[in-house]
C-alpha cells in the first residue's frame, strides 16, 4: 500500500477489510477514467493525422451538389458571391439570387488550383445562373412574357389596345386568354418595356430593321427578305405603309403576334349588286365578235354587317341583314360562233397545277373572289390551260408576279403569285406547256396558285371550264 494511504488503517470505525473494499472500488474508478483520457486523446491523435493526410486546404462552391468554383476557404467564397450578387442587383434594379441550392465542402487542391478572389467572382459569374422576381404574362395558360414590374405588364396590355386604328363603334379587346402571374425567373429572360412591347407584336426579341433608301418600294423591299407585303403590315402597326419615305425605319421580321387584339362593329351600307352576263352563240357572228343583246344593269341592295378586325386587318364580316332595293339587269351578250374551249378539247382547260381548291370561287369576307385557290407547295410547275399566246407578264401589285394568256374568242386565263416567270409577252404556248412556278408573291398568305377565267372581260367560276 502506498505510504499516503497508511494513515486511513488508523481512522476510527473503518477495519481492514472496510478499508481494502473503499480503496479497490477507488482503484477501479480511476481505472476508468484513465482509459476514458487515453480514449478520447487517441481519438484527437488519429483525427489530426488523418486530416493532415486527407483534409481539405480549399472550399469548393456547389450548386446543386456541382462544383462551380473552388476558393481558398469558405468565407472568400461566401464573400465572392456575395459581390457577384450585388453587382447583379446594381444592373438590374432589383433583388437577385442563385438558380439552385448554394453549398459549400472544404477539399483538397493543388494550390495552383486556388482562384484568386478576382478571378473567382469572374469564375461565378460566367458558370451561375442568376434569377429575380419578376411578372409573367401567361398567355393560354403558358409563360410567354418576363417583364420586371406589375405595372409595365399592365401598361403594355393597355398600350396594345390602342396601337391600331379605331372606327367608330368599335370596343378592341385581347383575344387570348391573359393573366399576370408574379414569378421568378433567369434575369436574362427578364425584358424591358420597349423590348417587351416589340416582343409581343412579332413573336421574337431578334428584331431586324431596315431604314427606307431613295429608290425603294415597299414590293422591293419585300421580295429582298422573302415576306409578304401584308406581313409588313403586320409588323409595323400605326405605320402608313403606302406612303413611306426616305430615313424611315420598318421592322422586317416576319410578325406572329403573341396577342391579337379584336375589334368588331356593325355598318349598313348601300352596294351594288353586279349583273350577270349570259352568253349566247350566234353563227351569224365571227369568232371573237360579240353583240350586246341586253344591257346589264347593276342592282342596289342595303346590308348591314358585322365587321371583325384582328390587329387592324379585317378578317370577317358577316351579314346580319339586308334588303333588295333593286335587282339587277342580266346582260345578254352574243358570241361569234364557237367559243375557244368548245373548239379546242371539248370545251374545257386542263388542270394549271396540282393541288386541292383552298379557296372557291365566289363571294369572301364581303368581297369578291374573282378565281379559284389552289394549294401547291413552293416552286410547283405551273402549266397553261389550254393553247394560246401570253398577253402579259410582270408584277400586278396584290396579284404579284402573274401571267395572263389569251386563247380568243374572248377567253383569258390568269394565273397569279408566282415565284417566277417562265414565258414573255407574244410567246405562243400549247395546252401544258410549263409557264411559271407557284409561289407566294403579292398579297398572299402562302404559296399556291390563284387561277383566274375571264370570258368577254368578266370572272367566270373556273370549276366549270375544269375536268
Amino acid at each position: 500500500m502506498p505510504p499516503r494511504f497508511e494513515g486511513l488503517r488508523r481512522l476510527p470505525g473503518l477495519n481492514n477489510k472496510a478499508f481494502s473494499g473503499v480503496f479497490r472500488q477507488w482503484l477501479a474508478r480511476q481505472s476508468i477514467f484513465r482509459r476514458v483520457v487515453m480514449g478520447v486523446a487517441g481519438y484527437l491523435v488519429l483525427a489530426l493525422i488523418a486530416y493532415a493526410i486527407f483534409g481539405g486546404n480549399a472550399c469548393a462552391v456547389m450548386v446543386d451538389g456541382k462544383t462551380v468554383a473552388v476558393a481558398a476557404n469558405e468565407k472568400t467564397a461566401r464573400q465572392a458571391l456575395g459581390e457577384v450578387l450585388k453587382q447583379k442587383s446594381g444592373e438590374i434594379g432589383g433583388s437577385v439570387k442563385v438558380a439552385g441550392k448554394i453549398s459549400y465542402k472544404a477539399i483538397k487542391v493543388q494550390p495552383e488550383e486556388l482562384l484568386e478572389r478576382e478571378t473567382l467572382q469572374a469564375r461565378l459569374n460566367e458558370t451561375l445562373t442568376f434569377s429575380t422576381e419578376c411578372t409573367a404574362i401567361v398567355i393560354n395558360g403558358e409563360e410567354k412574357i418576363f417583364i420586371k414590374e406589375k405595372e409595365d405588364a399592365e401598361t403594355l396590355l393597355a398600350w396594345l389596345q390602342t396601337l391600331y386604328p379605331v372606327e367608330a363603334g368599335e370596343h378592341p379587346s385581347i383575344k387570348e386568354n391573359v393573366e399576370l402571374v408574379k414569378t421568378s425567373s433567369a434575369i436574362d429572360s427578364v425584358l424591358d418595356l420597349e423590348t417587351a412591347k416589340k416582343t409581343v407584336l412579332l413573336g421574337t426579341n431578334k428584331i431586324e430593321q431596315y431604314v427606307i433608301k431613295d429608290g425603294d418600294t415597299l414590293w422591293d423591299i419585300a421580295r429582298a427578305v422573302n415576306i409578304d407585303v401584308d406581313q409588313i403590315a403586320m409588323a409595323n402597326p400605326g405605320i402608313d405603309i403606302d406612303n413611306i419615305s426616305i430615313g424611315q425605319s420598318l421592322y422586317l421580321s416576319k410578325a406572329a403576334p403573341l396577342l391579337t387584339v379584336v375589334a368588331t362593329r356593325q355598318v349598313t351600307v348601300n352596294e351594288e349588286i353586279p349583273y350577270e352576263v349570259e352568253v349566247k352563240k350566234d353563227d351569224q357572228l365571227l369568232l371573237g365578235e360579240k353583240k350586246v343583246l341586253t344591257a346589264g344593269e347593276p342592282g342596289e341592295r342595303t346590308v348591314t354587317y358585322l365587321i371583325t378586325r384582328e390587329n387592324g386587318f379585317e378578317t370577317g364580316r358577316q351579314v346580319l341583314d339586308q334588303k333588295i332595293i333593286r335587282e339587277a339587269t342580266t346582260e345578254v351578250v352574243a358570241m361569234g360562233s364557237v367559243t375557244m374551249l368548245a373548239s379546242r378539247g371539248g370545251g374545257r382547260l386542263s388542270w394549271p397545277c396540282s393541288g386541292g381548291i383552298t379557296s372557291p370561287f365566289g363571294m369572301r369576307w364581303g368581297r369578291m373572289h374573282e378565281g379559284i385557290d389552289i394549294g401547291a407547295g413552293y416552286g410547283y410547275k405551273v402549266v397553261a390551260a389550254a393553247g394560246g399566246t401570253v398577253i402579259s407578264t410582270g408584277w400586278e401589285g396584290g396579284y404579284g408576279k402573274a401571267v395572263q394568256i389569251s386563247h380568243g374568242g374572248g377567253l383569258v386565263t390568269h394565273y397569279a403569285h408566282l415565284s417566277s416567270i417562265e414565258v414573255s409577252n407574244g410567246q405562243t404556248v400549247e395546252r401544258g406547256e410549263l409557264i411559271g412556278l407557284v409561289g407566294s408573291t403579292g398579297s398572299s398568305e402562302g404559296p399556291h396558285l390563284h387561277f383566274e377565267v375571264l370570258m368577254a372581260g368578266q370572272p367566270r367560276n373556273p370549276v366549270n371550264y375544269l375536268p
